[in-house]
């Protein structure tokens, strides 16, 4: 199994879907003409990049030593994820103390987490099964 293609594939598709979301944001900012919203598709857009570089990242480092614990990490790789975009939506709502902008922060920041959520499984899904080992019985 080549990590290196599996990782470099998995930071690609994510980036052009991550591209995607904002390019579908901006549209709506234009659209609907609420600039506010910039701030928030780009710290949603910053935060799917990130965590997505190190998740995978993470996953070829374990993946390479140790597949065995593979299960492990992508729980514990999802329940990390979560919490700090927890932590994300928290800073974000102690920096602005503006409800209305929160909830609609919380909502873009949302649909960036669950459809990347969403891509991180399908396509470990898919690894992993390509993965399993063929036995004859």
């Amino acid at each position: 199994m080549d990590y290196n293609k599996i990782q470099k594939q998995y930071s690609k598709v994510s980036l052009w879907i991550t591209a995607a979301l904002y390019l579908v944001g901006l549209l709506v900012v234009q659209l609907t003409a609420h600039a506010a919203y910039i701030s928030m598709l780009t710290i949603s857009a910053c935060f799917s990049v990130l965590a997505a570089s190190v998740y995978g990242g993470a996953w070829k480092a374990i993946a390479s030593r140790s597949p065995a614990v593979l299960g492990k990490f992508y729980l514990a790789g999802s329940l990390l994820r979560m919490l700090l975009a927890f932590l994300v939506i928290l800073v974000y709502a102690l920096v602005t103390k503006d409800r209305k902008a929160v909830i609609s922060f919380a909502a873009v920041f949302m649909v960036f987490y669950l459809v990347l959520l969403a891509f991180d499984t399908i396509y470990f899904s898919k690894v992993e099964k390509n993965n399993k080992p063929i036995t004859d019985k």
